[in-house]
């Protein structure tokens, strides 16, 4: 019986490289070690990738574990937050069938790229899976337009990818990014990422070659909550700011961009559009 530790679930210090019927093999960001969690984020082992794969193959055959569905769904939060923001869309994604998790990722510790490569190797990972679909919110989008401009990755030869839902994502950059990176030491706090969030990088980015639907934040007034932003906004991310050319759905909710991923009305139109393609009937 494999003993079993309290642990936070990692939130800037660990990432996700590994998923199956909620139990999660994460990597330290610092030290590189391995550790594997429960359902309950509880620690079940920890040291090598070996040592941690073989316990979760012990405890998936005593358990009886198995996926509910062929079709995962990666739920990628945002700079600063953990894959608990995206609470009930989980909960909402699974009742109705699909495997969803929340994946957490240091986003204040690595680049773009880096974040991207954690999400590739995960998918490289994975078992038993045929589709899967991204659920993002803010700077989670912009991984997995990185993580979908790399159209030969491995992963992709054997799973589809179904849809992508970028949720207050600053497909045209940040300029909060800009704002907030003028202030001393912030980019110590934020990490190597809010640079790359400026709108000057933003055009590098390819458009995603999968459906895409958006999902912005706003007040729904001509001028939003924050004053340094041009039009409506969520307070940190412009309407304006998440529009990419080619999606084939796009909604403005009343909501502040900390918490729009849990918004009813956005959890709802989420399944919406991963069942659809719409969010709206």
């Amino acid at each position: 019986m494999a003993l079993s530790f309290p642990t936070l679930g990692g939130k800037q210090l660990w990432g996700d490289v590994f998923l199956y019927a909620g139990l999660r093999i994460q990597r330290n960001v610092l030290t590189r070690h391995f550790r594997l969690l429960g359902t309950s984020d509880e620690r079940l082992a920890s040291g090598s990738w070996a040592h941690c794969h073989a316990t979760f193959c012990r405890l998936r055959d005593q358990r009886g574990l198995t996926l509910r569905s062929t079709h995962l769904v990666l739920l990628l939060h945002g700079m600063f937050r953990s894959k608990d923001s995206f609470g009930p869309m989980a909960r909402t994604l699974r009742a109705a069938g699909y495997e969803a998790h929340g994946v957490n990722y240091p986003s204040t510790r690595l680049s773009l790229a880096d974040h991207a490569d954690q999400v590739e190797a995960l998918l490289d990972r994975q078992q038993g899976i045929e589709t899967v679909s991204l659920v993002t919110h803010s700077m989670g989008g912009i991984v997995a337009r990185v993580l979908l401009s790399r159209a030969e990755a491995a992963w992709r030869r054997r799973i589809r990818v179904h849809r992508l839902l970028m949720i207050a994502t600053p497909n045209q950059g940040a300029q909060m990014a800009v704002e907030v990176g003028r202030l001393g030491g912030f980019d110590a706090i934020a990490g190597p990422a809010l640079r790359e969030l400026h709108p000057v990088r933003a055009a590098d980015l390819p458009t995603p070659d999968v459906p895409f639907g958006i999902i912005a934040g706003g007040r729904g007034t001509p001028r939003g909550y924050n004053p340094l932003l041009a039009g409506d906004d969520d307070m940190t991310v412009a309407v304006e700011e998440t529009k990419l050319h080619g999606a084939e759905a796009f909604l403005v909710v009343r909501a502040v961009h900390t918490f729009i991923m849990a918004h009813p009305e956005v959890v709802r139109a989420a399944q919406h559009y991963l069942a659809t393609g719409r969010f709206v009937d």
